[in-house]
């Protein structure tokens, strides 16, 4: 199976970017690197050195168009699945390889992915699935090997997807610009019968958020929070999902729960509370307006 990986990065960790490609460059047939920003010598530098293939975007289009035009440049080339990642995220070195296993060996797959450990607290991340009520967790524990979870979602970096499921229901909903756009496209391959792979030895070393904040909330709690102005785009596109004619009752409730909760949890929590209020009422309103794209 030809494996093309699309890193889109944004301000990038170049550090972080070089562990990454130098990982993947054995892993995959072909790297593609999307930046959102002007030509950059120093990123350049660094795809040259590890054979990846760099697309300099000029500004900041959002994720969701990023992976688009990377996603398409993979596709002429002929790859048959797309490993889509972020600029941070640090795969192991058989990483890839389990992806691939676990695709072949399930043809209704829409995509397979990683299992991310959080690079600060190294936390184990849990996938969610489907209860047909609140949606249950699942966390890989012991020995791992061959276990594979019949996931909700799967976050974009450190997921595998398949060639034929892009072509059949689309691509990324590049007008939501970023947040939710990889829960967007998972709900809608599942309403039309494919399956979302939660593989539990594939391991991606992954940093969620720019800072993590630890609490009590009934138990101790880890919660990652990213820079005001993705508050916007959360809110926003929270209720852009809610919208989707796909997305059960179960889902929606959830998702409006999750709301209530983070909207508290900032403003008690999160640095500059005062403008994160208002973002976050600005992109409900937004949400239930229908808008898209960049923040105004």
């Amino acid at each position: 199976m030809k494996v093309v990986s699309v890193t889109v990065c944004y301000q990038a960790d170049l550090r972080a970017l070089e562990r990454q490609l130098a990982s993947l460059r054995r892993q995959v047939d072909q790297m593609l690197v999307y930046d959102n920003a002007p030509p950059d010598e120093a990123l350049s530098s660094i795809c040259r050195e590890h054979g990846a293939w760099l697309v300099s975007l000029g500004a900041n289009t959002g994720i969701g168009f990023a992976q688009n035009r990377g996603i398409e440049r993979a596709i002429e080339s002929g790859a048959e699945a797309v490993l889509l990642m972020d600029q941070d995220s640090e795969p192991q070195p058989d990483m890839v390889a389990l992806l691939v296993q676990a695709l072949l060996q399930h043809p209704q797959a829409a995509a397979t992915g990683a299992s991310s450990i959080d690079m600060r607290t190294q936390r184990q991340s849990y996938f969610e699935f489907d209860t047909g009520g609140w949606p249950g967790r699942w966390t890989p524990v012991g020995n791992t090997a061959g276990q594979t979870v019949n996931a909700a979602y799967l976050i974009a970096s450190g997921s595998l997807l398949r060639v034929a499921t892009l072509q059949a229901i689309g691509l990324m909903r590049e007008d939501w610009f970023i947040d939710h756009v990889d829960t967007e496209w998972s709900l809608r391959a599942r309403a039309q019968g494919w399956l979302m792979l939660g593989v539990a030895d594939a391991q991606l070393g992954h940093r969620l958020g720019d800072k993590v904040t630890k609490i009590w909330f009934g138990r101790p709690r880890q919660v990652p929070h990213h820079s005001p102005q993705r508050n916007y785009y959360m809110f926003r596109n929270a209720l852009l999902l809610l919208r989707e004619p796909f997305v059960a009752t179960n889902w929606r409730r959830y998702h409006l729960t999750r709301l209530v909760q983070l909207f508290f949890f900032f403003l008690a929590f999160a640095p500059q509370r005062a403008l994160r209020f208002r973002l976050m009422v600005r992109g409900l309103i937004d949400g239930m307006r229908g808008r898209t794209g960049p923040m105004p």
